[in-house]
């Protein structure tokens, strides 16, 4: 009861950032993005940022049960309280899965670090992802496939599967080790359950990649696996016998050597401890292969890809030490508790001094410019402006000065790379004669493109 008393504490923290942060406008695009994107769950998933559809980029057939949140409120808030929600629930999930194989105290004790682990707690304040969703569900997976529970493994496999073909991709090795341990053990219930798993995962990446991607033209996500020694995924994963030197060098660097610190000194590196620290290879291996530092940049969602099975690894690292040495376990896990403390102390990847005040000083003039534009016009504005919107604005996008029907910008905008390229251009397009200011409070302004009636 006491861990669960401080789960329920512990959301009830990141619901309220939630709403300070919707209300200081500082969301990025992407929570903006999947509220559109959820708002039309059942006409193609469009939104303005991606200029399109959501299947362009990822498979998510699974948020299509999360309209209802987007639909009611008109607000991309349920959406951040939601992956306030999974976050919060792994620890009693994490609880759960060490309470066969050690005593209530270690149990718990796993329960706290999970509340504690950092970059599982990023996840939970971070701007709306489907991957913010996947931790829990992967938990889920392994607790019901653990106690027999075949419906409740197969409602999350099912959403696990279809939130994201990279989390799908990383299923076909679940399924594939469940199914290995069930020839072991003789167990035919799992050996279904691991095979059911892996052809599932496999059959969705084959409709999804073959059938829904060359109707978009490709794959775009595809950039990050590009090097100049590898055009592609599948290039990449053969680099290291074709081109093992170049591989090397690009793959090995100090910036993903501490991403890797990041997620195993918090926990102590228990997961080193079970062979179950093997199952983080596949998720880690997709992120740490990408070209952009921003992928394995721990305080984004790319770790939810790696994060479940070291929470899982770690429970049974505690479990195998808890077998030898009871105090030795609740020793071990203490210290990653405070090693939790320590990394959001000196290095959290929440960074809240950042998101918790809001970027631009006139809000106010922000929306009441924002609220001159029709609801189903084009628009185009900031990252945040945008996204505080979205939920209401089907038509809006970003980070445009033309080839939309209003632009919503303020002149005294906080000075950036993004400013510098944007102004300039809504300022030549004023002088040309395509735009013209509608309405205007302070430095903010809407200008209407000339002649879009």
């Amino acid at each position: 009861m006491r861990l669960l008393l401080w789960t329920a504490i512990e959301f009830a923290v990141l619901a309220a950032l939630a709403v300070a942060r919707t209300k200081l406008w500082t969301y990025g695009s992407d929570t903006g993005t999947f509220a559109q994107i959820v708002a039309d769950a059942f006409g193609g998933m469009r939104n303005g940022v991606e200029d399109g559809s959501h299947f362009r980029y990822h498979w998510s057939p699974t948020l299509a049960l999360l309209w209802p949140l987007v639909a009611l409120g008109r607000s991309a808030l349920p959406l951040q309280v939601l992956q306030a929600a999974a976050t919060a629930a792994c620890a009693p999930l994490v609880a759960a899965i060490a309470r066969p194989y050690a005593s209530d105290r270690v149990a718990n004790a796993l329960g706290y670090v999970t509340l504690l682990y950092p970059p599982l707690l990023a996840l939970g304040f971070d701007e709306f992802h489907e991957l913010g969703l996947f931790t829990p569900l992967a938990l889920g997976m392994f607790l019901a496939a653990d106690r027999s529970r075949w419906t409740w493994f197969a409602i999350c496999a099912a959403l696990a599967i279809a939130l994201r073909e990279d989390a799908a991709l990383t299923l076909i090795a679940f399924g594939l080790v469940l199914l290995g341990i069930a020839r072991t053990r003789r167990t035919r219930e799992l050996a279904w359950a691991g095979a059911g798993l892996a052809f599932a995962s496999a059959a969705a990446l084959g409709v999804y990649f073959g059938v829904i991607v060359p109707r978009f033209g490709g794959w775009v996500p595809s950039h990050f696996y590009s090097y100049p020694f590898a055009a592609g995924p599948v290039a990449l994963i053969l680099a290291p016998l074709t081109h093992p030197l170049e591989f090397a060098r690009a793959i090995f660097t100090l910036g993903r050597l501490t991403y890797v610190l990041e997620a195993l000194v918090p926990l102590a590196f228990l997961p080193l401890l079970s062979w179950w620290g093997l199952m983080a290879l596949p998720g880690a291996a997709i992120v740490l292969l990408a070209n952009s530092g921003y992928v394995w940049r721990m305080g984004d969602h790319y770790a939810a890809l790696w994060i479940p099975w070291l929470l899982v690894a770690a429970a049974m690292g505690a479990a195998a030490v808890a077998r030898r040495s009871e105090r030795r376990a609740r020793n071990w896990t203490s210290a990653a508790a405070a090693l939790c403390v320590l990394f959001l102390i000196a290095f959290d990847p929440l960074h809240p001094l950042h998101y918790l005040h809001p970027y631009y000083h006139d809000l106010a003039g922000a929306r009441r410019a924002i609220g001159c534009v029709p609801k189903d016009a084009s628009l185009a504005t900031y990252d945040e402006w945008f996204s505080a919107v979205a939920a209401q604005r089907p038509h809006a996008t970003i980070d445009r000065a033309s080839g939309v029907q209003y632009l919503v910008y303020a002149s005294d905008f906080p000075d950036s790379a993004n400013q510098r390229r944007l102004w300039p251009a809504v300022e030549a397009g004023v002088a040309a004669g395509r735009y013209r200011v509608v309405c205007r409070y302070g430095n903010v302004a809407a200008y209407e493109a000339v002649g879009s009636r």
